[in-house]
């Protein structure tokens, strides 16, 4: 005689084992569309930031760049100062600065596996920390590869005021993971006449935690042509612990700059 008993069971189980599938199916289906869904990409946005790079030297002077050095000096807070030399080649980047004894401390990006290198000593960093340092010292660059990549959100907030004078602001993240949500939120402010850049406020996260971050800002002002591209001479630039004036003093394009600078160096050290 059948087990109705067992029978009956084992048809929930079934069932239930058939709805899990199902649900998990579904969910599946919909964190794949979350996932894909194309990020806010307003015209009016994309307006303004076309207009700024038209300021900047235009669309073809800049996609013509490969590489770039940037020159200069950084005067602190307390009246110190300091040389820089910064590279830059599509999304790799090395900031070399010099120290108080004579040397030389470097953030590099390391093609996926950023480092710093202080008193010759190599110290891995998280990635996030590379996806969150561009190079805002040169926004033609980073205005053109964000408005070319898709991927990022681009959202138009308006005429607003900033240290009491009227700019545009636009806001532009990268919001296609949780962690590129934290690190790559970008406030840019444009002149509504010229559509230079006057500011850009972002976050620089620890390396800890994505979600630990200081906000940042750099002023730019002072802008000069190079090779037909417009740069800031002068950033002021500050965060919760630190202010500086950046004077940038030359800016080389397409100087054929190797790879290989922006590697750590092999065993940890310089």
């Amino acid at each position: 005689m059948t087990n109705l008993t067992a029978t009956n069971l084992g048809r929930t189980k079934a069932i239930a084992g058939t709805a899990t599938v199902i649900f998990a199916l579904l969910v599946g289906l919909i964190t794949a569309s979350a996932a894909t869904q194309s990020p806010e990409r307003d015209s009016t946005a994309i307006s303004a930031l076309q207009s700024a790079i038209a300021a900047l030297g235009g669309s073809n002077a800049v996609a013509a760049i490969q590489d770039c050095i940037l020159a200069g000096s950084a005067l602190y807070g307390d009246g110190t100062s300091r040389n820089f030399n910064w590279t830059i080649a599509g999304s790799q980047f090395r900031i070399a600065m010099a120290t108080a004894n004579g040397g030389t401390n470097v953030f590099l990006s390391g093609h996926g596996s950023p480092a710093w290198i202080m008193n010759g000593q190599a110290s891995p960093l998280n990635s996030y920390m590379a996806r969150a340092n561009l190079p805002f010292y040169l926004p033609p660059y980073v205005l053109f590869q964000e408005l070319s990549n898709p991927i990022y959100t681009l959202k138009y907030v308006g005429v607003v005021q900033l240290n009491g004078t009227s700019v545009i602001q636009v806001h532009i993240s990268d919001d296609s993971d949780p962690v590129g949500t934290l690190v790559t939120s970008q406030e840019w402010y444009f002149d509504p006449v010229s559509f230079l850049p006057v500011s850009v406020q972002y976050r620089e996260p620890s390396n800890d935690t994505a979600s630990d971050y200081t906000n940042a800002t750099f002023d730019m002002s002072q802008f000069a042509p190079f090779n037909g591209v417009l740069a800031p001479t002068t950033i002021s630039y500050s965060n919760s612990v630190a202010n500086e004036t950046i004077t940038i003093g030359s800016v080389t394009f397409n100087s054929g700059v190797s790879q290989s600078v922006f590697d750590p160096p092999q065993g940890g050290q310089q």
